[in-house]
């Protein structure tokens, strides 16, 4: 047996007075993974280091299916990434809360049925990048919790917990978002609305 694994380590550096800015945008993107019909690919080698962290392709999309939305609290809704397991076996927990306003219908509909679903979540950072927490090796579980509340001062709202293992700390996404508003290129975040629409 031959064990050619590249190198692909490289520098991280740092300067000093620059912004790291935390944090995801309002909207994330979600769909059951039973409508993904093709899966892009997690190098297992690559040219670069920014390579291996980022999935090459497109998500391809059971007819008539689209990436829906759920809209959060973003200064409320943090996504982390940790260590687990024993080498050779170690593997990433990825984490992410997401805090929706919202307690009508629609979102106890939604929580009804991801509580026993396996979902995909695309999120976007604050600086434009989409990530994804959901993998075909790996279940993701969500867990929903509803505060209806009760005194004027309270906060109401949907809380979802989510939490996948993953190869990789929620890898990075640059292909085609189908949305029900049209497509989004994840690599600039640009949208293509639907022809005759906008």
């Amino acid at each position: 047996m031959s064990c050619n694994n590249k190198d692909l380590y490289s520098s991280l550096g740092w300067c000093q007075g620059e912004t790291v800015i935390p944090g995801i945008r309002q909207r994330v993107y979600f769909i059951p993974k039973r409508n993904i019909v093709k899966w892009p690919t997690l190098p297992a080698t690559a040219e670069t280091a920014e390579d291996l962290a980022t999935y090459e392709g497109s998500f391809l999309l059971a007819a008539e299916k689209k990436w829906l939305y759920l809209d959060v609290l973003s200064d409320k809704s943090p996504v982390t990434s940790e260590t687990q397991g024993e080498i050779p076996s170690v593997t990433t927990l990825n984490k992410a809360t997401f805090k929706h306003p919202g307690v009508k219908k629609a979102v106890t509909a939604f929580a009804r049925q991801a509580n026993n679903d396996d979902m995909v979540y695309l999120i976007q950072t604050k600086t434009g990048e989409f990530r994804v927490l959901g993998n075909e090796l790996f279940n993701t579980l969500t867990k929903v919790s509803t505060a209806i509340g009760g005194a004027v001062t309270e906060e109401a709202g949907t809380t979802l917990e989510i939490e996948v293992s993953d190869v990789c700390p929620a890898p990075f996404y640059t292909g085609k978002i189908e949305t029900e508003d049209g497509e989004i290129d994840a690599s600039d975040g640009s949208t293509t609305t639907p022809e005759g629409e906008g």
